[in-house]
């Protein structure tokens, strides 16, 4: 009797087990194979937006952008460097650096950012790289883009002092230190401005749609298994049931 007892206990588990799966598990395999498809999708975007032909003007620029996430570019612009900020963590082929910003004119309106590239960060910690650059207008060639959002685990952003090392794109934060009106935009300059600054080959330089097609696929596949497997295991029930 106890042994009947505890078979019957393990059907009613397992039982519960496979609702469990196909309530819980199977969903979920659906919804993270869809979220990678879709990450596909939204980088194949992006790859063609920056594979376009550069807008020319800043207002051709704006124009753009109110449609597509990157815009590259190709004008005259005035780098403003009397104030400089380091994005802090920042790599390039494996070395420790920052990214630095400062602030330029496109035309006679508020400031846009500039990002001018990679400099290496000093051994030390407390030290900062030293950043020589002098006001100059010069024609670059450069992706428009709003800031990007970063994570922080900082709770102060932004330290005293300039160079002025920050944690991320804040631009509340960068108005007041800057005390000057400055527009949401960032340019990604691709053209260098110093020897000792590394500019973008490349802005988006993350996961590609290939991969991502690859991670839907594997997610997909796995719900399918689970579900051919339920199905075989539930028939199989459903037989012993009614000999």
């Amino acid at each position: 009797m106890a042994v009947s007892d505890s078979k019957a206990d393990v059907r009613t588990r397992f039982k519960w087990l496979r609702r469990f799966l196909w309530l819980l598990a199977v969903p979920l395999l659906l919804a993270l194979g869809s979220w990678q498809w879709q990450r596909a999708e939204h980088k194949q975007v992006w790859l063609q937006q920056l594979a376009q032909a550069p807008a020319t003007t800043p207002d051709g620029a704006l124009e753009r952008l109110a449609r597509y996430d990157w815009v590259p570019v190709g004008f005259e612009i005035e780098l403003l460097p009397l104030k400089v900020f380091l994005l802090d963590n920042r790599t390039w082929q494996g070395r420790v650096g920052y990214e630095v910003i400062v602030p330029v004119r496109v035309d006679e309106g508020p400031l846009w950012l500039a990002s001018l590239g990679w400099v290496a960060a000093p051994p030390r910690r407390e030290q900062l790289p030293v950043v020589e650059l002098s006001p100059v207008r010069l024609m670059v060639e450069a992706v428009l883009s709003r800031p990007l959002a970063s994570v922080t685990l900082s709770a102060a952003q932004m330290e005293p002092g300039w160079p002025r090392r920050i944690q991320s794109m804040d631009m509340e934060q960068i108005r007041a230190a800057l005390n000057i009106p400055v527009e949401p935009l960032v340019l990604h300059l691709q053209t260098a401005v110093s020897d000792a600054i590394v500019p973008r080959e490349q802005v988006y330089t993350g996961i590609p749609p290939e991969r991502h097609i690859g991670y839907a696929v594997q997610w997909f596949a796995l719900a399918f298994a689970l579900m051919v497997w339920l199905i075989w295991v539930g028939r199989h029930e459903y037989r012993r049931k009614n000999r």
